[in-house]
């Protein structure tokens, strides 16, 4: 799908990388070899009620102030909608809702935890931090989950019906699901992405907020021109067909692609869908970025910060390059999928491209 005036105009990141200070993009980064990847939270005091925040459990507050920082960055404008992405939701909050319902025996509990543990929860809690009555969504759909919220947003700024719109994303990790995915063999493999033993992937949590609009301004980051969502690959069709005739919507060729991002996590069966687009753009940077925040339902949100970041800054970032070709990032092209499903491609672009 073709895009005209579309802007990043606001981006924060709370991750287990030193995003939400912006450090990260000046080489400082965590050493990515733990068991799981505990996010970096920020000091709260500095950015959300302390009595309030009390209540909150650490996903509800890691996304409050990553929306607070980008609507700060888009001079503090007001979203007509709020639109959120997870796969999983509230998890700390489920867990104590379902461990008090064991241990009262069914009967009468809070129903605190329950109310802050449903997905929709985040954007609910962000409208109310800025008091926004306008519409707030949630979409849960496994590996679309933020693309789908990526996308909501971009409907709305290209039929006109909004001029704002604050796009989120947030998973996190508790002790227990990560055991369950580890039995099942499932994000935490401990492979490294192409063998290279610097690049071992596990699962990740964070929080990325995104303030789209159709106004370019001074302070904007990027510009999306181009945006696609397949499920799966049409029949008697490749990746490669696909990607051209994506670019060539935009009225670009793959010679056109500056840098290329990559959603590789480790998992052979998951990475050798790669290899061919790899092929595709030897001429072009290739990066990847999960070794470094971890895989999860709504990782590729973390790719969109990077991209813009890139963008903006003219800086690639060593810890996540595979091929280096010296090139200045004007047009990103980032490609996300999961075994051979879930495919989703980004033109991202400098605004004064």
């Amino acid at each position: 799908m073709l895009i005209r005036n579309v802007y990043i105009n606001g981006l924060s990141a709370v991750s287990v990388q030193p995003t939400f200070d912006e450090s990260f993009l000046d080489g400082n980064s965590k050493d990515p070899s733990f068991v799981y990847i505990k996010g970096l939270e920020p000091d709260y005091k500095q950015y959300l009620n302390p009595t309030a925040s009390r209540r909150f459990s650490r996903l509800i507050k890691m996304s409050l102030v990553a929306a607070q920082k980008s609507i700060a960055m888009a001079d503090g404008v007001m979203p007509e909608a709020i639109i959120t992405g997870t796969g999983l939701g509230c998890l700390e909050d489920t867990e104590k809702f379902l461990t008090a319902l064991i241990e009262s025996n069914e009967s009468m509990l809070s129903p605190t935890a329950f109310i802050q543990s449903t997905h929709n929860t985040i954007s609910g809690q962000i409208a109310m931090m800025i008091n926004c009555y306008n519409s707030n969504y949630t979409y849960s759909n496994r590996y679309f989950s933020f693309e789908s919220s990526l996308l909501d947003g971009i409907l709305m700024l290209e039929d006109r019906s909004c001029k704002h719109v604050l796009v989120n994303a947030a998973d996190e990790v508790i002790p227990s699901v990560h055991s369950i995915l580890k039995r099942m063999q499932l994000w935490d493999r401990r492979e490294c992405i192409q063998q290279q033993a610097s690049m071992p992937v596990t699962i990740g949590e964070g929080a990325m907020s995104m303030m789209i609009s159709s106004e370019k301004k001074d302070t904007s980051l990027a510009q999306i021109k181009a945006y696609k969502l397949l499920y799966t690959l049409p029949a008697e069709s490749s990746i490669e067909g696909q990607i051209k005739s994506f670019l060539e919507e935009a009225a670009l060729s793959v010679s056109d692609i500056d840098v290329i991002l990559l959603g590789m996590n480790g998992d052979a069966s998951n990475d050798c869908y790669y290899t061919p687009v790899q092929s595709l753009f030897t001429e072009s940077t290739q990066l990847v970025y999960k070794h470094l925040f971890g895989e999860s339902f709504t990782a590729s949100s973390f790719a969109y910060w990077l991209s813009a970041q890139i963008i903006r800054t003219k800086k690639i970032i060593p810890s996540c390059v595979l091929s280096d070709k010296n090139r200045t990032p004007k047009h990103m092209f980032v490609y996300n999928q999961f075994r051979g499903k879930y495919h989703s491609f980004c033109l991202l672009s400098d605004v004064e491209v």
